[in-house]
């Protein structure tokens, strides 16, 4: 099984060591844009003056605070659909997904669901979709802090309005995707002929994953959850802002309300535009967004942009490497001892 389950993860286009080389190559082309718009110099003289001895870790703390809970609703998930794991294989399986973080939405975390299956044998179709409600609650909590920030009188006219656009469209979504009317009337024909017949038999299974995990309640119970884990990375930004440029006119408050609202509008920009990890349409957001707010200067945004996605985004992906291993040596360990 676990054999089985390795080949189709190497077989996997996401998780390719060529793409994920590509990938690399195009986010350091990405931070070396941001930096040359910010004067390359003024940059390296801004990144130079942060406390790294206190602030990286503490901006890494936050991060994993972030994981953990999130981590929750990942179980609440799992709970809803009736699979029970250890906490430890839970945990690790949840961290190990981030590996794929680099894909178009993080679509390829679902390489959980193969995790899962060397783990207890459950089918992929079963366990796969969660990530799909993962991220759908993930961008209703980031629509939520946009509004946050919003409600203490921030107005960037069209970005906001995207913003709601967007978030209207991913709440609208969520709610046919947790509606088994959807599945009997639209899916089941869709999968009936053609090519996409392959999948009508596990067509029940995403049903049953969909709907108790995207229904009313779930979908509220886990945008709950999201909102005080993606909270975390609004603070690693109001941290930078703090530490880069103290002289900001504002009251902590209002700058964290700030920080908030800038971040979580990027990301859900960045998280709608498909691209891998939202890389390029994150920063061009952020470093538009903190100059415009804040009246600091683009080289101190370009500092903290680039920062702030080295760590909540690169960092996630070295993070989900170590517990890949750690997956994949209790798989080899499980298969021995059987």
């Amino acid at each position: 099984m676990l054999g089985e389950s390795e080949n189709t993860i190497r077989e996997s286009s996401f998780i390719s060591p060529r793409n994920i080389a590509i990938f690399i190559i195009f986010s350091m082309v990405v931070f070396a844009l941001v930096g040359v718009y910010g004067d390359p110099n003024e940059v390296l003289l801004a990144l130079g003056s942060i406390p790294w001895m206190w602030v990286l870790p503490a901006m890494m703390a936050l991060s994993f605070l972030n994981y953990i809970i999130r981590y929750f609703k990942w179980q609440y998930f799992l709970h809803r659909i009736h699979i029970r794991l250890s906490h430890a294989d839970s945990f690790s399986v949840f961290l190990a997904g981030f590996t794929l973080t680099t894909t178009p939405a993080k679509i390829g975390e679902a390489v959980k669901g193969y995790f899962i299956r060397t783990i207890d044998g459950t089918p992929v179709a079963k366990t796969a979709p969660l990530v799909i409600s993962e991220r759908v609650t993930d961008l209703l909590a980031m629509v939520i802090l946009v509004l946050v920030g919003f409600s203490v009188g921030i107005n960037t006219g069209n970005q906001l309005l995207t913003v709601l656009v967007l978030g209207g469209a991913v709440l609208g979504g969520a709610i046919v995707l947790g509606t088994g009317v959807f599945y009997s009337r639209i899916l089941k024909r869709l999968t009936s002929v053609g090519p996409l017949k392959r999948f009508q038999d596990s067509l029940d299974l995403v049903e049953d994953t969909m709907t108790k995990t995207l229904s009313p309640r779930p979908m509220l119970a886990g945008t709950a959850i999201s909102i005080p884990g993606w909270f975390m990375e609004c603070i690693e930004l109001w941290l930078l802002l703090t530490v880069l440029a103290p002289a900001i006119p504002m009251s902590p408050l209002l700058l964290l309300l700030t920080a908030t609202f800038i971040h979580s509008t990027a990301s859900v920009i960045g998280a709608v535009s498909f691209l891998p990890g939202g890389v390029g349409t994150y920063e061009l957001t952020s470093v538009l967004l903190i100059p415009l707010l804040l009246g600091v200067s683009t080289s101190h945004a370009s500092a903290a942009t680039i920062l702030i996605r080295v760590v909540t985004l690169w960092f996630s992906v070295i993070v989900g490497f170590v517990a890949l291993g750690i997956v994949t040596q209790r798989a080899r360990k499980r298969n021995s001892d059987d």
